[in-house]
């Protein structure tokens, strides 16, 4: 059977009386949505954000930021979610959302609702590098389908993603910039802004290009849906400021087909501890 992206909001509610009361949701995560052994941040994200979307019950809404903070890696298999509305305004609307495994919480977020932004921005500064990139997979792109992550990146199944060949020199054993540059979309359905949240942390670690392996555990991680994406294919560059000895930060900033921007994210996590030879 195809495990879709859209899967991801597949929660089944269990409990939810009155309006101010918490509601409470299950569901599976399935393996496919996995970093290893251990459940994707981005994908717990998408899993909080159709919580809160659900709680507060408002179609013309859109998680348009989601702050996580990671407390324990939860396994891919049932979860139980939780969410409790503290605002229900007229414009916004605010959410905490609690992912749970064996009764031990594993995310906990604060989920903000609003209407999505549209027309022609007043000001944009889409860096040249992400401009530039074709609205489609250049010839030379490396799959991730396939290629010496797939064994670990285990999204490639429901995840059609590409990396721009220039800003991966450590898939042909080099060292490169902390930079990488990708083009995403669902592998079954179409794009909408449950993908580009999950988008907005789909890359590789950019410590890889130094040479630098491992877990890069996610401490905290806010993302931003700033517009629903046309149809097609979301390009994205990842960057970091500073990578120190213990932490580094990294943020993407993904553009769907017109050029326009759709979603940012900025996460704090932990340096591998393994440095490998390129």
């Amino acid at each position: 059977m195809t495990v879709s992206v859209a899967d991801l909001g597949a929660l089944t509610r269990i409990d939810g009386g009155g309006p101010a009361d918490p509601v409470c949701f299950t569901t599976v995560v399935d393996p496919v949505f996995t970093i290893g052994p251990k459940v994707h941040g981005g994908a717990l994200q998408v899993v909080s954000a159709h919580a809160a979307v659900d709680a507060v019950g408002r179609s013309e809404m859109v998680p348009v930021a989601i702050s996580s903070d990671y407390l324990r890696a939860p396994e891919p298999r049932d979860v139980d979610v939780v969410a409790t509305v503290v605002k229900r305004g007229r414009r916004v609307c605010v959410v905490d959302v609690v992912v749970a495994q064996d009764g031990r919480d594993a995310v906990r977020s604060v989920v903000t609702l609003a209407a999505p932004d549209h027309g022609t921005p007043r000001h944009s500064g889409v860096p040249d590098e992400l401009a530039a990139m074709p609205t489609e997979p250049a010839a030379d792109a490396v799959p991730v389908r396939g290629s010496i992550v797939a064994d670990i990146v285990h999204l490639a199944a429901a995840v059609d993603m590409h990396y721009d060949r220039s800003s991966v020199p450590v898939m042909a054993g080099e060292r490169g910039a902390p930079e990488t540059r990708f083009w995403a979309r669902p592998a079954d359905g179409e794009t909408d802004g449950f993908f580009a949240i999950l988008a907005g942390d789909l890359s590789m670690p950019v410590v890889m290009n130094l040479g630098v392996f491992g877990w890069a555990p996610t401490l905290q991680m806010t993302t931003y849906l700033r517009r629903r994406p046309a149809p097609g294919w979301l390009r994205a560059r990842v960057t970091t400021t500073e990578i120190g000895q213990g932490w580094f930060e990294e943020d993407h900033l993904l553009v769907d087909a017109t050029g326009a921007v759709v979603a940012q994210s900025r996460q704090l996590a932990l340096v591998p501890s393994q440095e490998g030879q390129a």
